[in-house]
């Protein structure tokens, strides 16, 4: 005979998809096999609501159902897979969430971070830094195993390996599944029969690391470089974690920094202002660079060495130098001097004019660069 599907579940022939998804939801908690133990006619009564949603949630199988009285078949795949489920599974499936966890071969290492000085001539040309930390590293003990006998790890009987363990919440219609810790194996999913005394069962001992370090060039202060694989090992063979390798700048005692370029003050005397004069300016490389004064240059004048500042990390490009040029005044001077320095006071040339009032230093960089 042909089974009424929406009498099964106790819905009206127009009921639309969400009432015909609660009543399923309803009695198929009522009639679970996991809380009827034994009964067979809970059993069956369970199969037949599977089966009734199976076809009416269907849109094409119900239409089907509605005009010809079948929908192609008995129990399929979808509802065997619901009577297989145990009830958490089920509940969860409408719910939302599931069980997770992760085997220990998965468990990943902790990161170490470090703090390293690097002088400004290493951060323009790249520098190779031998580094010294404490790191997780496996067991001699043990190998790593975790245990004193040296045997791999068991699966943990009370969470099945996957770290948590699930608690049922509430009742009836409203309960829920709460997933939580294993307190057994404290989520690694894994249990240790004989603990390792030396390591205490974990598999790894803290240990001095010195590694090498290759700092590209252009690694700037307040940078983090990752060394993948560096840090802390991870529990049962499971993957390192990384270095990080925050940098720090030294404060340099001839140049300062803005970005990728480099900023350099220098003082001249006051006839080499007027009369022009080359000057040989150091860069970070230990060689010199020619400057060009020309005559008649103001003090606190800018001057743009292109190419001649740090270079950008990443890249091949490199920042400018920006020299400022002053004005040396002498603390003191002899009788000679003075008197020389009188005659330029009282001669027309070196009479002050009116001027516009100096850019900041900053502005004139600005200018500098359009």
């Amino acid at each position: 005979m042909k089974k009424d599907y929406y009498a099964i579940l106790g819905v009206s022939r127009d009921a639309d998809a969400e009432t015909i998804k609660r009543a399923y939801r309803r009695l198929a908690l009522e009639y679970h096999p996991d809380r009827n133990p034994g009964n067979k006619q809970a059993e069956e009564r369970f199969k037949e609501i599977a089966e009734a949603y199976e076809v009416l949630s269907n849109p094409e199988r119900r239409r089907q159902y509605d005009l010809f009285g079948t929908s192609g078949g008995g129990v399929g795949v979808e509802a065997e897979t619901i009577f297989s489920q145990t009830v958490e599974e089920f509940i969860s499936s409408f719910f939302g969430g599931g069980r997770r966890g992760r085997r220990p071969q998965e468990v990943t290492g902790e990161d170490v971070r470090i703090l390293l000085e690097l002088s400004l001539e290493e951060v323009a040309n790249g520098a190779e830094r031998e580094v010294e930390y404490l790191r997780d590293d496996i067991c001699e003990t043990c190998g790593g195993t975790a245990s004193s006998s040296k045997r791999p790890p068991q699966t943990c009987p009370t969470c099945g390996g996957t770290g948590q363990v699930a608690y049922r919440v509430g009742g009836g219609f409203f309960q829920q599944i709460v997933y939580q810790t294993c307190p057994d194996c404290r989520g690694s999913g894994m249990r240790i029969i004989d603990p390792c005394s030396a390591c205490g069962g974990t598999g790894l001992r803290r240990k001095l690391h010195k590694q090498l370090v290759q700092i590209p060039p252009g690694a700037a202060g307040g940078m983090t470089l990752a060394l993948k694989g560096a840090g802390h090992r991870g529990p049962w063979g499971g993957r390192a974690g990384d270095l990080l390798i925050e940098i720090q700048e030294k404060p340099h005692p001839v140049f300062s920094r803005e970005g990728d370029n480099l900023i350099y003050e220098t003082w001249v005397s006051y006839p080499e202002l007027v009369l022009g004069t080359t000057l040989n300016i150091p860069t970070l490389s230990g060689e010199s660079t020619s400057l060009r004064v020309p005559p008649g240059t103001h003090s606190g004048e800018i001057f743009r060495l292109q190419g001649k500042g740090l270079p950008r990390y990443s890249s091949r490009k490199r920042g400018d130098m920006i020299v400022q040029v002053h004005v040396w005044v002498p603390p003191k001077v002899g009788s000679e001097e003075k008197r020389l320095l009188e005659t330029m006071r009282d001669t027309k040339a070196f009479q002050p004019t009116e001027r516009k009032p100096e850019k900041h230093f900053w502005r004139r960089v600005k200018d500098l660069f359009k």
